[in-house]
């Protein structure tokens, strides 16, 4: 088979979209993944949240009634040991949803039929080794059956791993702790975000229940990853009253060293990062996967015309600010919300109850966080 005019390093949702949406637009593409063949068979139970602008995505690119995910239509931020908060609702900007929550796995599985039905070949066990660059192609070693395969492609797409030669690292000394948990109070689509001192607590609908991201010291995270479930509930009780919820039942946890990563802004004109090979992002306001979706999504609206240098020095031009910004945003919001000096407290409160009370500036927040800067 000859090599195809793309060639994408990831076949996780950053990756399949990428590939999806150039597909459309009319190139040949080729998708990799380092994973072993049958790992996607089961269903990652991670939780997602996809802004309002991942969806039009995923609608624009025929996936969106495949996909089972459960809306938020509402979403309460507040802070611990503080006065002010904001309530954002989908109906104040007439959509169905602020954004949407759903599995990791089912999402992948989605998009890899998708895929398959478009007759992008998706290959796993196969490992990207080595790349060297020409002014008109990237050739790729790429290791599969136990042997390097030489293959050469007018773009190389990297979307899996984490950021190579990172120019900006941060270790937050936070640590995620993710699970399910169910509750004796239907969650009518509601979603929580708690700025705690140690780090925010997010509760989202997900089905029946409540995906929960909370983020705390290390040494604390690794005590309650150590409970039973029972005291787990309790711990878990006391921190979310504000939400008015008694969890009855927790599925397994799983725990997430929190760090900033940003990749170089590239090593050549024909290869890209996207994803968490370009950024690796704190789950705060769950921007991390969407800043990819719209990264990929763009890509292939730009290129929709061809593969010259000109056309990828537009989308990097293009797709700068919002990067930066919501790299900034994320590693702006941690910093200032973790920060238990009385003084930024309450500017933290008054600027919660200013948000409520104008609605201009509740817009632009929201906006922000369903579209990226635009």
């Amino acid at each position: 088979m000859a090599d195809p005019a793309i060639l994408i390093a990831g076949a996780g949702p950053v990756g399949l979209t990428a590939a999806l949406a150039l597909r459309r637009a009319g190139h040949a593409v080729r998708v990799v993944d380092a994973k072993p063949a049958g790992a996607t068979e089961a269903i990652d139970p991670r939780a997602i949240a996809l802004s309002h602008g991942s969806r039009l995505i995923l609608e624009r690119l025929g996936l969106w009634q495949q996909i089972v995910a459960t809306p938020i239509e509402h979403i309460h931020v507040s802070q611990q040991d503080g006065f002010g908060q904001t309530r954002i609702e989908a109906e104040d900007y007439h959509l169905p949803a602020l954004g949407h929550v759903t599995r990791l796995g089912l999402l992948t599985n989605t998009l890899l039929r998708a895929a398959a039905e478009a007759g992008i070949a998706v290959t796993f066990d196969a490992e990207l080794r080595s790349t060297a660059h020409a002014d008109d192609h990237v050739a790729a070693t790429i290791r599969s059956a136990g042997a390097d395969h030489q293959h050469t492609a007018a773009l190389l797409i990297l979307a899996e791993g984490k950021p190579a030669g990172a120019v900006r690292r941060k270790d937050y000394s936070q640590t995620a702790i993710v699970t399910e948990a169910w509750s004796t109070t239907a969650h009518e689509g509601r979603a929580f975000e708690r700025f705690t001192p140690e780090g925010p607590l997010a509760l989202l609908p997900l089905d029946t229940g409540h995906s929960i991201v909370w983020c705390m010291r290390d040494e604390h995270a690794q005590n309650l990853l150590a409970l039973d479930n029972e005291p787990f509930l309790a711990r878990l009780n006391q921190a979310t009253r504000f939400a008015r919820r008694t969890w009855t039942q927790v599925a397994a946890r799983a725990a997430f060293p929190l760090t900033l990563l940003q990749a170089p802004d590239g090593s050549h004109p024909r290869e890209f990062a996207l994803g968490n090979a370009a950024q690796t992002l704190h789950p705060v306001a769950g921007q991390g996967l969407n800043l990819g979706l719209r990264d990929a999504f763009e890509l292939a609206e730009v290129l929709q015309r061809g593969l010259s240098l000109d056309a990828l020095a537009q989308y990097r031009k293009q797709r700068a600010r919002d990067r930066a910004a919501t790299i900034a945003l994320t590693d702006q919001y941690v910093s200032l919300f973790s920060n238990q000096l009385v003084p930024v407290r309450a500017v933290r409160g008054a600027g919660l109850a200013l948000f409520n009370l104008v609605p201009p500036l509740r817009r632009a927040i929201a906006r922000r966080m369903m579209f990226g800067v635009r």
